[in-house]
C-alpha cells in the first residue's frame, strides 16, 4: 500500500499534451492485427481496456513505418493511407476515455523478413536459437528509410495520435545504427558517434520540421546494450543530450541489453535472479537532461517503489507492459488504493514466448482476456450450487469466475494449503512470483464468499452430501512413477519432495528427466550447493525443451557453465533402466549399458492426470467439467484459462 504522497496519481504535461498520471502502458506487441497489418476489433479491445482501466498514457505496440521490414509476420502497419481508416478507429477508442495514445514507429532492421543492418554483422536471435546474417544497407536505403519515418509521423498527427516515438532500442534498425557493435559503416552513417547518431538525429529534424515543435515526439533507447564495442553509458549520455537538442519531448529507457543479451544477469528483463527495476539508470538521467524521462518497470513490479521513484525524481512516469496485460485494470487499482486487487504478473515470461519467440497471439497466463478482446464476466441468468475440487490455479480460478457470476461456491483441497502444483512451481530459484497469483485468487475468493475447506478430501459421498447443480474437476496431476526395477529403493526421491525441503540428497545426484522441473531442481541443488554433483539423465536429444525461451537461455546462458564439467553432468538420449544400490543403469542411443553412481536419484520424468474422481461422478452429477492438468499436464496458462472459459459457462 502507498502510505504516503500518492505522486502516481500526478498529470504530467509532455509537449503539448497532459497524461492523466504517471502509471502509463508501454508498447508490447499483441499480434491481434490482420495478416495484412490492419487494425482488428481485438486490437482495439485491447487497447481500450487499458484505457478503460486508467492508464495515464498508452504508447502503441510497435508499428511498421516499413511494410517489406517488419517484426513478424504479423505487425500493426502505418506506411500507407490504407491504414487510416482502421488506426483512427483505435485511437478514437482510447480517446473516448480521455487517455492520450503515442503510436511508437518501428523498423525491424535485422530481424525482418528481409534482414537489413547498417553493415552486415550477424545476430543470434536469442529464444529461437538461430544466427541471422543482414545485408548490408545502401545510403540510398537509408535514406528512403529516413524518409518512411518521417512520413508515418505526418500520417500518425493527421489520424489523431496525440504523439509518436521512435524505437532505437532492442537492437532493432536505429538502435543498429547507434551501436559501435553493429555500425561499422565508413561513410556519414557510421565511424565516429557522430556518425552513428545521424540516422536518428535526421529522423527527429524531419519530423520537427513537418510536425511542428509542440508535437510529441519520443525515443526509446538503452543505457547499455552489453555487446562488446556497443553502447555504454558514455556514448548513451552523448547521443541524449543530443536528441535533446534536437527537439526531442522525452526519452524513455527500455530494459538494457539487445535479442542476443537479454538472458545476461546483469540485464533487468524479467528472467530469474536479474536485477528488477532500471530507476538507477534513469536517476542518472534525471540529473543530465532537462526533458522528461519515463522508463519500463523492468521486472519491478511494485508500485510503491514505483512512487518512491517518481516522489524521488528519479523517473518521470513508469510504463508497464506485462503488469497491464495481467491486469488491464491496474492503474485505477493502484490510483483507488486498491493494490491487493491488482491481478498480479508472476514473471512466467509466457507472454514473451507466445507474441515474441513463437509469433502467436499474445497470451497472458493469468488473464484469459488478454489479446481475446477482453469480454466482461456475465452474471448468470440462473444461480447454482457449485462445487470445486481442488485448490490449484484451474480450481481456484474457477471458482473465482463462478462466484464472480453469482453462483454459490465451495472450493475443497485436500491439503493444508492451497495452489496446488502452481505452489511447487514456485519453489525453483527465480519463480517465487508464481505463488503470488494463488494468493491474489485466494484473497478474490474470500472476497466473494467462497467457501474454501482445506484439509478435505473430496469423495462420491462427499459430493452427494453437498448436492451441487454442478462440479469442476481440477485435481490437477501427480508424478509419474516410472515402472523400473528399484524405484522403491530409499534413496530414490520425488522432485517436488526436494524442492519443498521435505527429503535431504547426498553429494552424488541423479535427476531422472530433464524437462522444466527436472532442470530446475537441478539448478536449485547446485545453486543452494546442497549437493557436490549432479548429472541430468533425458531421454530424448535436449533438456529443457519444455522451457520458455528467456528462461531457458538464462539457465544456460549463465548459471550451467559455472558448473559443467566439474559439477554438473548431461546425459542425453539416455534411458533408464533400472535403479541400483549404487546409482542407475543407463543406455545411450547406440546401446551402450553402464551405471551412473550417485547417493540419490531424483525422479522427475513428467506427470499423469489425476482423474479417477472425475471418472467415479460421470453419469452421476447433472453437470460435470473437468479443467487443468486433471485433463493432461500442461502449462499454468492452459489451466486458468480453461478454469475461465468453463465458469462463464455454467
Amino acid at each position: 500500500m502507498i502510505n504516503n504522497e500518492n505522486v502516481l496519481a500526478l498529470p504530467l504535461r509532455i509537449g503539448n499534451i497532459t497524461t492523466k498520471n504517471r502509471i502509463w502502458l508501454s508498447p508490447m506487441e499483441s499480434n491481434t492485427c490482420s495478416i495484412n497489418g490492419e487494425v482488428t476489433d481485438v486490437l482495439i479491445a485491447h487497447y481500450e481496456a487499458r484505457a478503460k482501466g486508467g492508464a495515464g498514457l498508452i504508447v502503441q505496440e510497435f508499428t511498421a513505418v516499413d511494410g517489406n521490414h517488419t517484426m513478424r509476420p504479423v505487425q500493426v502497419r502505418i506506411d500507407h493511407d490504407k491504414y487510416k481508416v482502421g488506426l483512427s478507429r483505435l485511437v478514437n477508442a482510447v480517446h473516448s476515455y480521455a487517455t492520450p495514445i503515442i503510436c511508437q514507429l518501428h523498423h525491424a532492421g535485422m530481424f525482418s523478413e528481409d534482414p537489413v543492418s547498417p553493415s552486415g554483422v550477424a545476430c543470434y536471435e536469442l529464444g529461437k536459437g538461430h544466427y541471422i546474417q543482414p545485408r548490408v544497407l545502401s545510403v540510398k536505403e537509408i535514406e528512403k528509410i529516413r524518409d518512411k519515418f518521417i512520413a508515418a509521423a505526418v500520417r500518425a498527427m493527421g489520424i489523431g495520435y496525440d504523439g509518436v516515438e521512435l524505437h532505437g532500442a532492442t537492437s532493432y534498425l536505429l538502435a543498429q545504427f547507434f551501436s559501435g557493435y553493429n555500425n561499422k559503416r565508413t561513410d556519414k552513417y557510421g565511424g565516429s558517434i557522430e556518425g552513428r547518431m545521424l540516422l536518428a538525429q535526421e529522423i527527429v529534424r524531419g519530423i520537427r520540421q513537418k510536425c511542428g515543435p509542440d508535437y510529441v515526439l519520443g525515443y526509446t533507447m538503452v543505457d547499455k546494450d552489453w555487446l562488446p564495442g556497443g553502447v555504454d553509458r558514455d556514448e548513451a549520455i552523448v547521443f541524449a543530450k543530443t536528441l535533446e537538442n534536437e527537439g526531442l519531448t522525452y526519452i524513455d529507457f527500455q530494459t538494457d541489453g539487445t535479442y542476443e543479451t537479454f538472458h545476461l544477469e546483469q540485464c533487468a528483463a524479467g528472467a530469474r535472479r536479474q536485477p528488477r527495476g532500471t530507476f538507477n539508470t534513469t536517476r542518472f538521467y534525471k540529473q543530465n537532461l532537462r526533458i522528461p524521462i519515463t522508463c519500463r518497470c523492468a521486472g519491478e513490479y511494485n508500485p510503491v517503489v514505483w512512487n518512491d521513484a517518481v516522489k524521488n525524481g528519479y523517473v518521470d512516469a513508469v510504463r508497464a507492459a506485462k503488469p497491464h496485460l495481467a491486469e488491464p485494470q491496474l492503474a485505477q487499482k493502484i490510483l483507488s488504493g486498491n493494490i491487493e486487487d491488482v491481478r498480479p504478473c508472476i514473471r512466467c515470461l509466457n507472454c514473451l514466448d507466445s507474441a515474441v519467440v513463437k509469433h502467436m497471439s499474445l497470451n497472458c497466463s493469468v488473464n484469459s482476456g488478454c489479446a481475446h478482446g477482453e469480454k466482461p464476466i456475465e452474471p448468470a441468468y440462473v444461480r447454482k450450487k457449485v462445487v470445486v475440487i481442488g485448490g490449484g490455479p484451474a480450481g481456484l480460478e474457477a471458482a473465482r469466475v463462478t462466484a464472480l457470476r453469482g453462483h454459490t461456491v465451495t472450493l475443497l483441497e485436500k491439503q493444508d494449503h492451497l495452489g496446488g502444483n502452481l505452489y511447487v512451481a514456485s519453489l525453483p530459484i527465480g519463480k517465487e512470483d508464481f505463488n503470488l497469483f494463488t494468493l491474489w485468487c485466494e484473497r478474490q475468493c474470500n472476497k466473494l464468499g467462497v467457501d474454501i475447506r482445506l484439509n478435505t478430501e473430496a469423495t462420491l459421498e462427499t459430493v452427494r452430501e453437498l448436492n451441487p447443480d454442478a462440479v469442476i474437476v481440477a485435481t490437477g496431476a501427480k508424478p509419474i512413477i516410472l515402472p523400473i526395477e528399484g524405484i522403491n529403493e530409499r534413496h530414490v526421491l520425488l522432485a517436488e519432495a526436494v524442492l519443498q525441503g521435505k527429503a535431504k540428497v547426498g553429494k552424488r545426484v541423479v535427476v531422472v528427466g530433464g524437462g522444466e522441473v527436472g532442470v530446475e531442481t537441478a539448478d536449485m541443488i547446485l545453486y543452494k550447493d546442497i549437493a557436490q554433483e549432479v548429472t541430468i539423465v533425458e531421454m530424448l536429444s535436449g533438456v529443457g525443451q519444455d522451457m520458455a525461451g528467456m528462461d531457458k537461455a538464462s539457465l544456460f546462458g549463465n548459471q550451467f557453465p559455472k558448473y559443467i564439467p566439474n559439477r554438473l553432468k548431461i546425459a542425453c538420449n539416455t534411458r533408464v533402466e533400472a535403479i541400483t544400490k549404487n546409482g542407475i543403469l543407463v543406455s545411450d542411443r547406440n546401446w551402450h549399458r553402464y551405471e551412473i553412481e550417485a547417493d540419490t536419484v531424483i525422479m522427475a520424468a513428467g506427470y499423469v492426470s489425476n482423474r479417477n474422481l472425475f471418472d467415479s461422478l460421470n453419469g452421476i452429477v447433472r453437470e460435470l467439467y473437468m479443467v487443468g492438468d486433471a485433463v493432461r499436464p500442461r502449462k499454468i496458462v492452459n489451466a486458468i484459462h480453461e478454469a475461465n472459459n468453463f465458469g462463464r459457462s455454467i
